[in-house]
């Protein structure tokens, strides 16, 4: 459940030397370093606001998945950098239902790592049971990084990509980075979800996405019972994302639209 979060900050500028900082060299960049680092770090969405009220306090306006997920006990190091030298204060306004609700489910079978257009904001990895997101700030750190970059820059790229094919739907390039599963942005998306996979320890598939055309580029019928990856019996599964029923390959560990 998003909740948007009143924030006061008021920077402690008595106890900054911004000569002797590496990663912001004023006031400003201090509180963006903070907003931009809360988020790289899954801990608030990206579409925050800032206000400068009076000197040396600012008040901002942030989408965090839950309440909790902006608690000092989920910081990492790049937060604390710019948090150190703050005072700030929460205040719950309620939730924002422009986003998807979260996952809340006791047990999870799979993770799914998921993106459209439309989730450019929000958390590219999903629950395999109930199909709602997972907030980036419970997920383990991948590649031996210190944030979400790996994750939230493949989410960037997709949305992009998914974007353009959406507003151009005979775009052959962009339809290929979607669908085919040896594309290049499909090729990172496994090697991300194979890393997910060994951090999470439960399996997660990655989903692909498959025309509504149903049509391949000779005319002749996708088989749509079958995985687009190793051409196996695809099988059913529980998970529907929206109205979308999904079928699965467990050897390809790929989700894919049953297509009709």
């Amino acid at each position: 459940m998003c909740r948007l979060l009143e924030l006061e900050i008021c920077v402690k500028s008595d106890e900054i030397n911004y000569d002797e900082e590496r990663f912001f060299s004023n006031e400003q960049e201090l509180i963006e370093d903070y907003l931009l680092a809360l988020y790289r770090n899954g801990q608030i969405y990206s579409d925050y606001n800032l206000i400068h009220i009076e000197e040396h306090k600012y008040k901002a306006f942030v989408n965090a998945p839950d309440a909790e997920s902006i608690s000092e006990k989920y910081n990492n190091e790049y937060v604390n950098r710019s948090y150190k030298h703050l005072i700030l204060q929460i205040k719950e306004t309620d939730e924002n239902i422009l986003y998807y609700p979260g996952c809340n489910c006791e047990t999870v079978p799979y993770y799914v790592l998921f993106c459209t257009s439309e989730t450019g904001t929000s958390s590219p990895i999903v629950c395999g049971k109930c199909g709602k997101e997972i907030p980036l700030y419970k997920v383990p750190y991948l590649f031996h990084e210190g944030e979400h970059f790996s994750l939230i820059n493949y989410q960037k790229i997709y949305a992009g990509v998914h974007e353009l094919y959406m507003q151009s739907l005979s775009d052959r390039f962009t339809k290929t980075q979607l669908e085919n599963p040896d594309s290049a942005l499909n090729k990172r998306a496994f090697e991300i979800r194979k890393e997910l996979e060994n951090k999470i320890k439960k399996p997660v598939y990655l989903y692909l996405l498959r025309s509504f055309l149903n049509i391949k580029r000779d005319g002749k019928k996708i088989d749509s019972d079958k995985c687009p990856k190793c051409g196996k019996k695809l099988s059913e599964c529980d998970l529907q994302i929206g109205l979308v029923k999904m079928l699965k390959c467990d050897d390809c560990k790929l989700i894919t639209d049953k297509l009709r």
